[in-house]
């Protein structure tokens, strides 16, 4: 026996005998396959999700098709059709899974009585039994069955139909089809609003088509609206839906406000549509937020650069597993309303100021692997990006990112070092000599996550020109300089390295250096120290800043020639306990000159809302943006 508990406020209990139940709420379901033992004590045998849509299709236009599913190398199929028994009747979805070796006649008896079933609970009481026959045929011939001995014989037919009594079908296999999308919720006015976790199949994603609609008819924006029921094709077709998309995404703007949206998702396949797929949101569009302090730096980055200027950005977006906990909440970010640390929230104005910085460089810190994957990746590469994600060592499920414009850039390639996995690695013997009798030390280097994350991105205006883009997020503990400047070292020396590969593969070629970050060490401590003047003695007080781990007779030196692009700005990371600069764009002055360096938040637009983050800024650190120019 299978138990099906739908995730609910109410959890509802569904036995059923057979996996052939689709439920018309978009609730996931959770299946408990259960067993009892020999002493009748009750065995949970295994575990896992089911969410609508990720076995069968959801047939909403395509009516008078049946839809079938067969994934290359699979052995059973999914056949999938809606069937009306009475006139103006909305029908119902019915839908088997088959072994594709089934025999024909079994797989048409078996359709027959699934129909038949419904058909008969729905007859009047009394009534008398109703025969349902199903004919599977085609226009100019009809199907000799002892010739089609096999499912999989029927649904490889070409043009074949199939007649539920007079009711017919056409059968398609394998049409484009979208198996899961929902709307990027919240809706804010002149924020971005787009397809999130849109998953298709036997589809090209590229030519996916989109339509935005809002409604403010009462009946789609009372509590709860249109989507406590079933989508029905009526409403769809009210003129109270009002086209405002054809794209992407959407920016809703004042006159939406009040409104539900409505997303229509076709997907194509060559010359084929499939069936559309209509969602409506659950909530409705809102006011955004005053981002004045954005909106003000973002003055100075109106218009793209051009080559031979490379805008940079750099950004600590503080991870979603960092803010979404109580002790964030009531102790790390106290100011900050808990609707405006939802991740949800914050993400669509970190969009909006990377999208409106029109930067050509994105190095990213703290980027929730599933944010770059469902979030920044879909809608930034719809503007001409293409991203590179790398999580840090350990468990954790946030990284480095690195996104690129298209238009301006190739990659060449990339490579992440993760710091503690490769202690004892050959080309780091000059620091692991140092100290690999400090046991306290390496253990507590062992236990780090940190990486960096460089990549060689080829200039597509002028070929002969590489930039080597590193970014890398270091160690935060207040006592552990120590290790900042270790750190640090095994990043400059990964840069080196590859910057030397690139210097023997391509001679003739002009090649810079870019490393941005959150190197969290503040003017004028060591990491900032070694880094613009190039060397750093044994005798640094930062080498003892944690007594029992002091870096004893380790002198380093970097023959980089590096600057800070955006200098030392005041702040950098804003939130109550500490206020300081942290994070930097360091460029190689050899290549290049900073061009222009965007402004940082004033004291008062930092001082609004007593701390980052808040309602306006979506990240406890600011992001860095300069314009290198080549020399």
């Amino acid at each position: 026996m299978f138990k099906f508990f739908q995730t609910a406020k109410r959890c509802s209990l569904i036995q059923v005998r057979s996996l052939s139940y689709l439920p018309l709420s978009s609730q996931p379901l959770r299946l408990f396959v259960l067993n009892l033992n020999r002493t009748r004590s009750l065995v949970v045998r295994s575990i896992f999700s089911i969410r609508q849509g990720s076995t069968y299709p959801l047939i909403f236009k395509m009516r008078d098709k049946v839809i079938v599913k067969h994934e290359e190398g699979a052995d059973r199929f999914t056949f999938s059709f809606i069937y009306s028994f009475a006139q103006n009747s909305p029908g119902r979805q019915f839908n088997m899974s088959r072994e594709l070796t089934e025999e024909s006649s079994t797989f048409i008896q078996r359709i027959q009585a699934n129909v038949g079933k419904v058909v008969n609970k729905k007859k009047k009481k009394g009534g008398e039994e109703v025969t349902v026959e199903v004919q599977f045929f085609k226009l100019d011939e009809d199907i000799n069955l002892e010739m089609k001995k096999t499912a999989k014989d029927l649904i490889y037919e070409p043009n074949i139909k199939m007649k539920i009594d007079s009711k017919e079908f056409d059968v398609i296999l394998n049409p484009p089809l979208v198996e899961d999308v929902r709307i990027a919720e919240p809706l804010m006015t002149h924020t971005y609003i787009y397809p999130f976790k849109l998953k298709t199949v036997f589809a090209e994603e590229s030519r996916t088509k989109f339509k935005w609609f809002v409604s403010k008819d009462p009946s789609e924006t009372s509590p709860g609206g249109s989507t406590t029921k079933k989508v029905r094709l009526d409403s769809l077709n009210s003129g109270e839906w009002k086209e405002r998309g054809e794209h992407f995404f959407f920016i809703p703007n004042e006159s939406d406000i009040g409104s539900r949206v409505r997303l229509d998702v076709t997907p194509v396949l060559g010359e084929v549509e499939g069936d559309t797929r209509s969602i409506i949101s659950s909530g409705l569009v809102e006011a955004g937020p005053d981002t004045t302090p954005t909106l003000n730096r973002q003055a100075w980055t109106k218009q793209k650069t051009e080559h031979p200027v490379v805008r940079v950005v750099s950004y600590n977006l503080l991870a979603d597993l960092y803010a979404d906990s109580d002790f964030s909440r009531t102790t790390l970010f106290p100011q900050c309303p808990p609707f405006a640390l939802e991740f949800r929230y914050r993400v669509k104005l970190i969009l909006n100021e990377l999208i409106n910085f029109n930067p050509d460089i994105i190095c990213l810190q703290e980027n929730d692997s599933k944010v770059f994957r469902h979030d920044l990746v879909p809608v930034l590469g719809k503007l001409g990006f293409k991203g590179e994600f790398t999580k840090k060592g350990g468990q954790v499920e946030e990284g480095l990112a690195l996104f690129y414009r298209e238009g301006r850039f190739k990659l060449l390639e990339s490579r992440r070092t993760v710091f503690a996995e490769e202690l004892e690695a050959p080309r780091f013997a000059h620091i692991y000599e140092k100290i690999r009798k400090n046991d306290s030390l390496v253990q507590r280097l062992r236990e780090r996550t940190t990486a960096v994350f460089v990549s060689v991105l080829q200039s597509l205006q002028d070929p002969r020109k590489l930039v080597i883009v590193g970014n890398t997020h270091l160690f935060f503990k207040p006592d552990a300089d120590h290790i900042r400047l270790l750190q640090f070292e095994k990043c400059l020396t990964e840069i080196q390295i590859l910057r030397a590969e690139m210097i023997e593969k391509n001679p003739f070629s002009e090649i810079g250096v870019i490393l941005c970050g959150d190197f969290n060490s503040t003017p004028p401590f060591g990491v900032l120290q070694y880094c613009l003047e190039g060397r750093i003695g044994a005798e640094h007080n930062d080498w003892s800043s944690t007594p029992a781990e002091k870096v004893e007779n380790l002198n380093l030196a970097h023959s980089l020639n590096l600057g800070s692009a955006t200098g030392t700005p005041k702040y950098t990371n804003y939130t109550i306990e500490f206020k300081d600069c942290l994070d930097y764009i360091f460029y190689d002055k050899s290549r290049f000159e900073v061009e222009q360096v965007v402004p940082f938040p004033t004291d008062e637009e930092l001082e609004m809302y007593i701390a980052l983050p808040n309602i306006s800024f979506p990240s406890d650190h600011i992001s860095s943006v300069a314009d290198l120019r080549w020399k």
